[in-house]
């Protein structure tokens, strides 16, 4: 014997009205926190594509502490 369907219009209790507006009010909630981190978080309109741009080539100062000696020589010594 098999079980008694379901029918199809089966009773279902409504949501209460407060459950209904909580559910609501923290989806527009979430839609405006995300709408405001979206605008204060957006770059500049004149900053371009972003990307610093670099005119010249960082040097690097010598010190002058260290003499400047070239390396000393390989030793030709046969074994």
């Amino acid at each position: 014997m098999s079980p008694p369907r379901r029918r199809r219009d089966a009773y279902r209790p409504p949501r209460s009205r407060r459950e209904v507006l909580t559910a609501v009010a923290a989806v527009v909630g979430v839609l405006v926190v995300t709408a405001a981190l979206i605008w204060f978080l957006q770059p500049d309109k004149k900053s371009g594509s972003g990307q610093p741009s670099i005119s010249s080539p960082l040097s690097v100062p010598s010190s002058p502490s260290l003499p400047e000696t070239p390396p000393p020589a390989p030793s030709a010594s046969t074994p």
